[in-house]
């Protein structure tokens, strides 16, 4: 006689995740829209909204732009201890310790880079307590890994590793690659003393005639490089917890909360970026649509709905 009970049982897990896995992909046309929406939105208003909450002296802002980016230099540091934890001492020598080097290079220099950039946006800070901080978060996020992927099958953090570097390079990568020769103009250059050499230019009017002039004139490149946001481009990649919760057994069933953790810091970081003039609606809204569109490839190209069953 067949076990109706064990059958279910059996069958329960499937369902389950053909549930969630429903609810992943209803989720990227619902965020994509919303994208979009907020294009729209500033590309007709983009100065409006931006007079309307600029507030330079903004002590959270500050913070932000100083930690924004913390989760992109994080999930480096991920990616280099995984790199380390997946060497095998028991294959040939080369290979084992060179993994182990590069991996440690990488994570020693995503932490050290990762705790010196803040000193930039925030220069009271002492560079070598920067430093250090990031060497504290890095640590941290070592054991974060550990701890959440101890249990996961060395197919699902060899895929989990896959991801994790597409998305910790490729949005960090195109982002750079577009700024520079879109080269509009932020918003704290247009109400600084300068601001009467340049004028406002929507999003959709990439490139500036007269740039290497203004370069010339004394204003700052970094000024020039408005579209789209480095900083909410790096705070995306906090959606990348998604997948490494997906692949821990201890932690598959909150991966959605993960996600919109993730989402609320991404929000939080681009609405700071408006705030004290670094960018208008559209940059931020274009660099979270870069980091999610390859965080959705990423999971398509690299199966990630087989974390859940690995």
């Amino acid at each position: 006689m067949v076990d109706i009970f064990h059958c279910s049982q059996l069958l329960a897990p499937k369902e389950d995740f053909m549930k969630h896995r429903s609810l992943y992909d209803r989720m990227i046309p619902v965020i994509f829209a919303c994208i979009l929406v907020s294009m729209a939105t500033g590309s007709f208003w983009d100065l409006s909204i931006s007079y309307a909450l600029l507030n330079q002296e903004s002590l959270p802002a500050l913070l932000a732009a100083g930690y924004g980016s913390m989760p992109n230099y994080l999930l480096g540091v991920i990616c280099g201890y995984l790199l380390i934890r997946r060497a095998k001492p028991s294959g040939p020598p080369l290979q084992y310790y060179g993994r182990v080097v590069f991996g440690g290079l990488v994570l020693a220099g995503c932490a050290f880079y990762g705790g010196y950039d803040t000193c930039h946006y925030i220069t009271e800070l002492p560079r070598g307590l920067a430093i250090g901080l990031g060497f504290g978060f890095a640590v941290l996020a070592c054991l974060f890994a550990e701890w959440t992927l101890r249990d996961a099958s060395d197919d699902a953090v060899a895929r989990l590793l896959k991801i994790l570097i597409l998305i910790a390079l490729g949005p960090t990568i195109l982002t750079h690659l577009i700024k520079i020769p879109w080269a509009r103009p932020r918003m704290r250059l247009l109400v600084s003393g300068m601001g009467q050499m340049v004028s406002f230019h929507p999003w959709y009017q990439p490139g500036l005639a007269d740039k290497a002039q203004l370069i010339a004139s004394g204003i700052p490149k970094d000024d020039l490089k408005s579209f789209p946001s480095g900083h909410t481009t790096a705070a995306a990649t906090a959606l990348s917890l998604y997948y490494i919760a997906s692949a821990s057994p201890l932690l598959r069933s909150r991966r959605y909360q993960f996600f919109f953790g993730g989402l609320c810091w991404t929000l939080l970081i681009a609405l700071s970026r408006i705030i004290i003039g670094a960018h208008f609606l559209t940059d931020v809204t274009a660099a979270f649509a870069i980091t999610f569109t390859i965080f959705v490839v990423g999971g398509k190209l690299y199966r990630a709905d087989l974390l859940l069953s690995e």
